[in-house]
């Protein structure tokens, strides 16, 4: 079976400075993976490199088998990968259902027409209003996102990233910052959301990394230390001195 995702002998360099040393991951279509490890491990650099913000010095990357290295984020997104961000990143002014209908839009072949009125497009409506549904967040369809909670926001940016139609998506911190009520919210989204896709997760709360991830990838110091399932993680020695231990501390 082909791989969702591949990275092999991954390295980046700033400078003289080596951040990513290396990285050999595989993760299977349709599974939910978890990158985790302390602060400056890598894992934003990974992520960007993925998704195309940023070049790569050394190595390859493949999504769903083809080879994405050093594509533009435009380019890596049309060929099956989204991905949302730390810091919520919608469109405030627009409301609920612009925001995910914008995500729509290429998905269902709707390409940039001065003279086509997007409102006559029925099927982009209804695939809207699903994902709406999926996130809960049909009654708030016609609030402006900037008047949304921060929980709300990020589950609409979740909303906007799977209407891309990827079938990829990487979630870079969807918890941080909420409460534990609003993190139980959020991993049930990503449950459902993640129906059919394969999910990557950086995410620092080990409760909902432990809940959620069916394997889990360990980054230190750019590089992978450990790639297994949840339990055989939490009794990974090397894991434990490296990070489980420094965080259950």
């Amino acid at each position: 079976m082909t791989a969702a995702l591949e990275l092999i002998g991954l390295r980046k360099n700033f400078g003289q400075a080596e951040i990513i040393r290396g990285v050999d991951l595989t993760i299977p279509v349709g599974e939910r993976h978890a990158i985790i490890g302390p602060n400056g491990a890598g894992k934003s650099t990974i992520y960007n490199l993925i998704s195309g913000k940023y070049r790569v010095t050394a190595g390859t990357i493949r999504l769903l088998g083809r080879d994405i290295t050093n594509r533009a984020p435009h380019q890596v997104n049309r060929m099956g990968l989204s991905r949302s961000f730390q810091v919520t990143n919608i469109f405030p002014r627009m409301t609920v259902f612009e925001n995910v209908r914008c995500g729509v839009l290429w998905s269902m072949g709707c390409k940039y027409s001065f003279w086509r009125f997007v409102d006559r497009r029925r099927d982009v409506t209804e695939r809207t209003e699903q994902i709406l549904e999926s996130i809960g967040m049909s009654a708030k369809a016609q609030t402006p996102a900037e008047l949304l909670s921060y929980p709300d926001q990020r589950a609409l940016e979740v909303g906007i990233t799977i209407g891309c139609g990827a079938e990829v998506v990487l979630l870079d911190e969807p918890t941080s910052g909420m409460s534990h009520s609003e993190t139980e919210r959020m991993v049930e989204l990503i449950r459902t959301i993640s129906e059919g896709k394969t999910v990557v997760v950086v995410e620092h709360d080990m409760g909902v990394v432990f809940d959620l991830a069916d394997r889990i990838s360990v980054l230190v110091y750019g590089q992978i230390i450990a790639s297994d399932e949840p339990q055989r993680i939490r009794g990974n020695a090397a894991v434990q001195e490296a990070y489980l231990g420094s965080e259950q501390a």
